[in-house]
């Protein structure tokens, strides 16, 4: 294979064609030892044909950015885009993995003969929907590829080694295993650990996989560090063909009584099963596994639940989801759901990810208008209706835990409840289950005594709660039950949830959320990440706005009470900058698995002197989100254009200062001719320009926001009145 690699292209036409992509000598001289090695090693054989063509049709950014890295191991796994070459995920990046994993396990575990794991998988399918891989015609080795031919895969792996891999029946194509349920699994199975097949929320040209300890949660540093190290010394696989390893017992069917197990433990979570109401509740899984989460335990419950079939089919592809994002974080997701609950004469509307460990709210106010709940919003609603409610919550005593960018009005409900707080853990919700490990384990955390049993409720701002310590992941069902408790006695007293989050958030402090991502691409996406966070430590902000910065804590140091950086996988978590302002926390955090950069804004109106105003704090709020992430970009020498900051987060920086450039020329330039052609024609024509926007979904639905301002803004600058009639025209048929 070295010969064929030497027989289509030389070093230096390799160093020449990287050179024009990025002038970092150190990554450029790291994808071309990873491509000899590729093309040396009979590991990667299946993947050679693919990556010829690729040199054939000149695929060098491609190339580049496949194979500049591993791909790295970060929030308990490895998760990213599909592909050829190291930095992706196929077969060939899963099966080194779960080999590691292995290698890792019989270090801790020894020679055991009662190893065994538990392995989930969810629906998603590679379709090359974004068209990466158009060059490579329609039946390339990875366009099919299923995170169940994944799972698959990690079942021979894990058998190859002498480990009993439990899993749904892989010859069904209607079952999956959800997040929640493999956390409790690996529990209730005495299992050393566990794979999570899934990419959770992203797009469907993504996946990922995540593994898990004996106790059903994800390692933390530093032994998540030793666990990436020894997956990157692998350098054989030991496999067995998937029917020899039934056939020795080495794979093994969950069973149907193993469900109702976890279902059972989600039902005693609730504090007044007698209060369902006559009302049903609507359910959309967007796509994923979370009917045999929510779905069943709300049905079990004794609830009626309406699902909405336009989402509930088991699609990889989440064709009929906004944007292909099935991610309850995004208010669209779930939309099209409220009309099936007007149908029926619903209150609530719940909806799941793929992996059904993220919740997601709409909910009616008592006016009859529908508003989307955001997970802080859900994580505050649960904390006061089970530990201060008096009217109709069991009023609990116990422990809350939160991580640090979940709104801090928890914090003051847990005062007011007399309840012991955990209040500031790194993102990720393997820290909540560290905590819970040691109260396991330890009997305390920290200066907090306390077991696991006395848990109230785990959140995190991303819309992951947990309410039982018999699973250490986030598990949409339990919440999802709760709140369907607490709604069913709000409807029959003619109250609605959003009415009863806005009394308590005024009674708390009035305090509102509001975060934005900054989404990059590829290798200029995380130099330009690692330039930005260089830049906010150098000099960091001093003010936001007419609001001063009274203090930036850097969590890479340690003299912020962390204690020193115990490797990269901790130096990834604690990439964060917590800035303090009056009245208002701001948390700049990158991703620990992609080029993004997310941020917090945590604003206490009460300090404000904004006592009982919910409109107005939010708004502030929602003003100084925009001011931060400029003031952020201008470290990078990024300005978007007004128009741009319609676009929504996940749109990259790059496609949205095209817009406002290129785009928006574009437009000026076509749109008299346009004005001139049936709607139709000049729909089409705004597709096909603006089709990277869509990445395989239709563009124009996430894009209506920007287009609809960048016409307003064009009409008042200067165009022609003919131009002003043209792009009237436009926003006309944009809207209808």
């Amino acid at each position: 294979m070295k010969e064929e690699f030497d027989s289509i292209i030389t070093e230096v036409t390799l160093r020449k064609e990287f050179s024009k992509i990025t002038a970092d000598a150190v990554l450029i001289e790291s994808a071309i030892a990873l491509l000899r090695e590729w093309f040396s090693n009979v590991l990667y054989k299946s993947q050679i044909n693919s990556l010829i063509l690729h040199v054939k049709d000149c695929q060098y950014e491609l190339l580049l950015d496949s194979f500049y890295q591993f791909i790295p191991f970060g929030t308990g796994g490895r998760r990213g885009r599909v592909g050829y070459g190291p930095n992706r995920i196929s077969d060939v990046t899963v099966a080194l993995s779960i080999q590691g994993h292995c290698n890792y396990l019989h270090s801790l575990q020894g020679d055991s003969s009662t190893k065994r794991v538990v392995v989930a998988y969810d629906v998603r399918v590679f379709n090359d929907i974004a068209q990466t891989y158009l060059f490579l015609g329609n039946s390339h080795p990875l366009i099919g590829l299923s995170s169940r031919d994944l799972a698959r895969i990690a079942c021979e792996i894990y058998a190859g080694n002498g480990i009993c891999a439990y899993l749904p029946d892989i010859t069904s194509p209607t079952t999956f295993l959800s997040t929640p349920e493999l956390s409790f699994l690996i529990r209730h199975l005495d299992a050393i650990g566990g794979v999570n097949v899934s990419a959770s929320h992203n797009h469907p040209d993504d996946n990922g996989f995540k593994f898990y300890t004996s106790e059903g949660a994800q390692d933390i540093p530093p032994a998540d560090e030793a666990l990436a190290s020894v997956m990157n010394a692998v350098s054989t696989v030991r496999r067995m063909p998937f029917e020899d390893a039934l056939q020795k017992g080495l794979v093994r069917t969950l069973t149907p009584e193993m469900h109702e197990t976890y279902i059972n433990l989600n039902l005693k979570l609730r504090s007044n099963p007698d209060s369902i109401s006559k009302y049903p509740v609507v359910f959309t899984p967007l796509c994923g596994t979370g009917d045999t989460t929510v779905g069943d335990v709300l049905r079990a419950a004794g609830y009626s639940v309406e699902v909405f079939t336009q989402q509930a089919q088991l699609d990889g592809t989440f064709s009929t989801v906004s944007s292909r994002l099935p991610n309850p974080e995004i208010p669209m997701a779930a939309y099209p759901a409220i009309k099936l609950a007007e149908r029926v004469d619903a209150a609530v509307v719940f909806s799941t990810d793929p992996d059904a460990d993220r919740l997601g709210l709409y909910a009616k106010a008592a006016n009859g208008s529908w508003r989307y709940i955001t997970g802080n919003e859900i994580a505050a609603i649960l904390v006061y209706y089970l530990t201060i409610d008096q009217k109709y919550g069991p009023q609990k005593r116990g422990i809350i835990i939160k991580t640090l960018v979940t709104t801090r009005l928890l914090g003051e409900i847990a005062r007011a409840a007399n309840c012991m707080m955990v209040p500031d853990l790194l993102v990720g919700f393997k820290y909540i289950a560290h905590v819970l490990s040691c109260l396991e384990h330890d009997g305390h955390y920290l200066n907090i005594n306390a077991r696991p049993e006395d848990l109230v409720i785990a959140a995190e701002e991303s819309h992951g709660v947990l309410m039982t310590p018999d699973i250490r992941d986030k598990d949409a069902a339990g919440g999802a039950l709760i709140l369907a408790e607490l709604s069913s006695q709000l409807r029959n007293a003619n109250v609605g949830l959003p009415d009863y989050f806005d009394a308590l958030a005024v009674a708390y402090g009035n305090y509102t959320n509001a975060t934005t991502s900054l989404v990059m691409r590829g290798i200029s996406g995380s130099q330009a990440l690692t330039s930005m966070m260089q830049s906010l430590r150098s000099e960091p902000m001093k003010a936001v706005g007419d609001l001063t910065v009274l203090s930036t804590d850097d969590f890479l140091l340690a003299e912020n009470g962390r204690g020193p950086l115990l490797g990269e996988t901790d130096r990834m978590a604690r990439n964060i900058l917590l800035l303090r302002l009056p009245g208002l926390q701001v948390t700049i955090r990158p991703s620990g698995t992609e080029p993004k950069v997310k941020i917090y804004v945590d604003v206490e109106g009460r300090a404000l002197g904004i006592y009982d105003d919910r409109r107005k704090v939010q708004q502030l709020a929602d003003e100084l989100i925009i001011q931060i992430a400029d003031l952020c970009l201008d470290r990078i020498g990024i300005v978007l254009s007004p128009s741009a900051k319609f676009l929504p987060d996940f749109i990259d920086l790059e496609l949205k200062q095209e817009f406002g450039k290129g785009f928006r020329s574009d437009l000026l330039s076509n749109v008299e001719k346009l004005a001139l052609q049936p709607v139709g024609k000049r729909l089409e024509w705004l597709r096909k320009r603006l089709a990277p926007f869509g990445a395989g979904a239709d563009p124009l639905e996430v894009t209506a926001g920007a287009l609809t301002h960048l016409c307003g803004a064009l009409c008042n600058s200067g165009a022609t009145p003919a131009q002003v009639d043209a792009l009237t025209q436009l926003k006309i048929a944009l809207t209808r």
